[in-house]
This record gives structure tokens, C-alpha cells and sequence, in this order.
């Protein structure tokens, strides 16, 4: 039985949930694998002897021990991998992102990046979430990339169980699950649409969670009641807010950035049988065909989609229950599992 060690620097993280957590809750029914993780701050007290491979979860190199440990693992015959689930590595991709913001801004992230490649220059080959990301990587750093994506573990699953017992619709509800306040331009790329939406059905409402600075127009329906903002929450009773919802949306400004990013909005939603419209992002256009497992739009394109679900209830929970059979098969279980050993065999 071979053994795979992740280094972490917080549990609380997003990222060590879908990159650590249940990635090793996986590898519980491996014949092949086992899964241990440690935190950065502890990887002095690490016995390499017993270790056949190591992942290093996304994080800078604030101090040289983690490098020195790079070495360690190295000098052993221990490959040593890079987890990064974002596209933070490259200086010319973040310079255009932060175009027009402040100075003090960028100085943070020019050191963060400079952080994350000190690592990357170092190890053995990356793991990410998806091959428009591996791609990135492999030109910047040309090492060898594998992608594992991001999963739904057992605990999510259950709890979705529950939330898809427990559904209950009360007029129409929109759900925008924005994550962070990066976001923002998202949601107002397709406003005017979902107003227009909300202004034709007074028994239809936008409910958003997590960070939003309301526009003017949404400030308006905050005020009649037609929009909710709720606070952040923790993933599990995010899900149930998942499952109250009538349809999710997912709308990203198309960029270098945004074809990066993993899927997850989509798959937490199909869980809970939720349909997603989403934008057609690298990731969303792999997981999603267009009326049968989900909805893709452009903008200019939400408001008919939105329209749709609207009128036809019973087509939404079609849908929306292919979604859940493709997500069960794809993000969680014995296929998921076989992947992860598949990826890790492939650098031993």
C-alpha cells in the first residue's frame, strides 16, 4: 500500500476541504492509496521512511523550511507535487487582473505569487482541477500536470440527501452563491436581465449569499423585498439554502481567470437537485450540456432560460435530477476514487 502525505496550512480552508479532505476520504476504499495530512508549521516532526509521495496544497513560501523540505523529500526519492486551484502563479496574468487597482494591491500579490513559484520551481510535477489550468501550468513551468477535480465528499452527499427530503418552493427563487467580493462584476454583467425577470413576476425573488455591494437598481429591490442578501455560511448549510432555491446561477465575465476555475457551483447544486444556469466557461462547458443537465448563457441569453424554468416547473426538476445522477457519478465514489489513484500511479 503506497502512502501520499498532504501539507496544509489551515483546515479551515476551501481549499483543504475539496483538495485535501476529500481527495483523502476517497482514497479510504483504495487497495492502493493511503492519505495522511500534516500542517506546514509541523512538518519538522514528518518521518519520510514510510512516505511514497508528497502533495504541497496551494500556499506561498513564507519561510525557507518548506523549501528545505522539498529537498529533504527529494534527496529520499520522494516526488514531490504542487496542488494550485487557481491561476496565481503567473505574473502577467495577475498584473492584468489587478489593472487599475491600488498600489498596495499589487505589491501583495506580486510577493504572493513570487511565494507560490519559489515552490513550483521546485517540485516534481502539479495537480489541478482542470485542463485549461494544467495547460497554464505546464507552459509556465514545463513540469508534468495531472488534473484530480474537485469532489463532493460523503458528508455533502448525506446532507443533500436530507436537503432534497426537506425541499419546499415558495414562489419562484433565484439563488447567486458569490463566494467572495471578486464576484461582484459577475452578477452585474447579467443584472439588467434578472430585473427584468423580477419586475415581470412579483412572486419570484433574488436571494444571494455571501459578499454583494448592491447596485442602485439593487438597493431599489432590496427594498420591496424582491432581493435578499444572507451572510455567509458554512458549506453544509449552504447546501440546504442550495436545495430552497429554484434555479442557480453562475455568471462569470469569460476570462483567463474564469476558464481556471472548477466547477463546484454546479455540482453542490446538482446535488440538491438544484438546476444551474451558468456561464460557458471552460469547466461549465465540459459538465454541462445545455437542457438536459443544466443551462449555459451568454449574456443576453438569462432572462428566456430564467423564463423557462419559470414556466416549466416540471422540466426544471428533470433536469435538475440528471444533474444530481451526473454529479454522484462524476465528483464523488469509486469513479472519482479510481481517478486519484490513476493520477498518483502515473508519477511513481
Amino acid at each position: 500500500m503506497k502512502k501520499v502525505l498532504y501539507i496544509a496550512e489551515n483546515v479551515e480552508s476551501a481549499q483543504f476541504r475539496y483538495r485535501v479532505k476529500n481527495v483523502a476520504e476517497a482514497l479510504d476504499s483504495s487497495t492502493e492509496w493511503q492519505a495522511k495530512w500534516v500542517l506546514a508549521s509541523d512538518i519538522d516532526s514528518v518521518k519520510l521512511d514510510s512516505i511514497d509521495l508528497v502533495v504541497i496544497l496551494r500556499q506561498t513560501a513564507k519561510d525557507k523550511k518548506i523549501l528545505d523540505f522539498v529537498d529533504l523529500a527529494q534527496n529520499c526519492g520522494i516526488k514531490v507535487l504542487f496542488d494550485l486551484d487557481d491561476l496565481i502563479f503567473d505574473y502577467r496574468d495577475i498584473l492584468a487582473l489587478l489593472k487599475g487597482t491600488n498600489s498596495k494591491n499589487v505589491v501583495y500579490w506580486m510577493g504572493y505569487i513570487l511565494g507560490i513559484r519559489r515552490i513550483a520551481k521546485k517540485v516534481d510535477g502539479f495537480v489541478t482541477t482542470n485542463d485549461f489550468l494544467a495547460k497554464k501550468l505546464k507552459r509556465s513551468f514545463n513540469r508534468p500536470v495531472k488534473v484530480i477535480p474537485n469532489s463532493l465528499d460523503d458528508a455533502q452527499v448525506e446532507a443533500a440527501d436530507e436537503c432534497i427530503k426537506d425541499k419546499e418552493h415558495k414562489g419562484f427563487v433565484i439563488g447567486y452563491f458569490s463566494g467572495s467580493p471578486t464576484h461582484v462584476r459577475d452578477l452585474r454583467m447579467i443584472e439588467p436581465e434578472i430585473f427584468k425577470f423580477l419586475d415581470e413576476h412579483n412572486d419570484a425573488k433574488l436571494r444571494i449569499v455571501g459578499f454583494m455591494e448592491p447596485s442602485h437598481e439593487m438597493k431599489k429591490r432590496i427594498k420591496n423585498g424582491q432581493v435578499e442578501i444572507l451572510k455567509f455560511m458554512d458549506y453544509l448549510e449552504q447546501l440546504k439554502t442550495m436545495s430552497k432555491v429554484d434555479v442557480n446561477i453562475a455568471p462569470l465575465v469569460i476570462s483567463e481567470f474564469t476558464n481556471c476555475k472548477s466547477e463546484l457551483k454546479f455540482f453542490e447544486a446538482a446535488a440538491v437537485e438544484t438546476t444551474t444556469i451558468a456561464s460557458p466557461t471552460y469547466t461549465f462547458k465540459k459538465a454541462i450540456s445545455d437542457g438536459k443537465n443544466g443551462f449555459l448563457a451568454q449574456p443576453g441569453e438569462w432572462y428566456d432560460k430564467l423564463e423557462y424554468l419559470y414556466s416549466n416547473p416540471s422540466e426544471n426538476q428533470k433536469i435538475a435530477k440528471a444533474a444530481r445522477k451526473y454529479a454522484l457519478e462524476n465528483y464523488h465514489g469509486k469513479k472519482f476514487a479510481k481517478e486519484v489513484e490513476e493520477v498518483y500511479n502515473l508519477f511513481m
